[in-house]
Parts: structure tokens; sequence; C-alpha cells
């Protein structure tokens, strides 16, 4: 359970709530849902890849780099992304443009997929045996993808005046959010350290 809460802050729904905002405020529901679900699929299957091989293949003899390095290196991107949140606040960092087939990958790779989940998913699968890692993960990408897509439901519904409201708290959501991750950032940074010292 700690795992699967873990993930679920690092995965960080808020601020895909509102860096999403723009590509929602374009597109039916039922076609956002579509894109997401797809981002979500691609996700799935990175994530379940790093769990069942990350550290003993892909690391070691693709990559060839310690799981040291990638705790410091993500460490290192997660604390400034958080710092970003914080100081900033919500802002199109990616501006979702072209064709539609290419918006799931859009998605999946800079919101989704980062170190701070890879890492994550390598402790899932070292932890636990492979039906059970990949239940923690599919529930998290599922918990995320109904939050984002009942929000969008929500959004659509209820149209832009009420929006400017709603985008107000979840601004707030993700600065407080950003603090843990910006906590789950030092933390991997001095776990790394601790591993490449020992």
């Amino acid at each position: 359970m700690n795992e699967f809460l873990l993930m679920l802050v690092i995965l960080n729904p808020f601020s895909q709530l509102l860096y999403l905002q723009e590509l929602m405020d374009e597109l039916q529901p039922i076609t956002f849902i579509k894109i997401h679900l797809k981002a979500t699929f691609i996700s799935l299957i990175i994530f379940l890849l790093f769990s069942l091989i990350g550290e003993n293949y892909l690391m070691k003899y693709v990559f060839q780099i310690r799981l040291a390095s990638l705790q410091i290196f993500g460490g290192i991107i997660m604390l400034f992304i958080a710092f970003q949140y914080i100081v900033k606040g919500p802002g199109s960092n990616l501006m979702f443009r072209g064709d539609i087939t290419d918006l799931a990958p859009n998605i999946s790779l800079p919101y989704m997929v980062g170190p701070g989940t890879l890492w994550i998913s390598i402790l899932i699968g070292k932890k636990y045996e492979l039906h059970l890692a990949g239940l923690i993960i599919a529930g998290v990408l599922a918990v995320n993808f109904i939050l984002i897509a009942s929000y969008h439901q929500l959004n659509y519904k209820l149209g832009s005046s009420k929006n400017v409201r709603i985008s107000k708290y979840l601004a707030i959501l993700m600065r407080t959010n950003a603090l843990f991750i910006g906590a789950i950032a030092v933390e991997m940074l001095i776990s790394g350290i601790e591993n490449v010292i020992n």
C-alpha cells in the first residue's frame, strides 16, 4: 500500500489536470478519454517492463547504469520539477499541437513516465511478485485515469466560468503535492548517494 500511494503522489494527477487543461478545452470528452486511455496503456507497458526487468537487465546490460545513478539523477530532476510547481504554479510547458494520433505519447512520456515513476516501478518489481507488482502499477494508473476522466467530464458540463474557480483549487493542491514530491526527490538523492558510498 505504501508503494501504491508513493507512486500516485509521484505521478501527480493534480498537475496533470492543470497541464492538460488546454487539451481538455479543445477536445470532446470521448476523444480526450480515448487519448488519455492510450497514454495510460503506454505508461503501463513501460512501468511493467521496468518492474519486471528494469534493474537486472535494462539498467545493467542495456543502459549500463546502476539504480543509484537513476535515483540521483531522477532526484535532481524531480527536485527541479517540484521547485517549478511551487514557484511558478500551473503553466503549459508542452503545447499539444499536430496530429491527434501523436497526443497519447506526448501525454505519456513527459507527464506520466519520468525518473521517479520508473524508479518506483523498479522498487515495486523488486519487492513484490510479478502479479502483485502488475496489480499495484495498474491500480495506480487506473486511479489516475479515473480522476482525470472524471474531472474532464465535470469540466465539460460546468463550462468555462466555474472552471476557472476549480483550477485555482487544483493549483493549491498541485503546490501542496509538490512539497511531497520535493521531499521524495531528496530521499531519492540521499538513498542513491548512500548506495554509491556503500
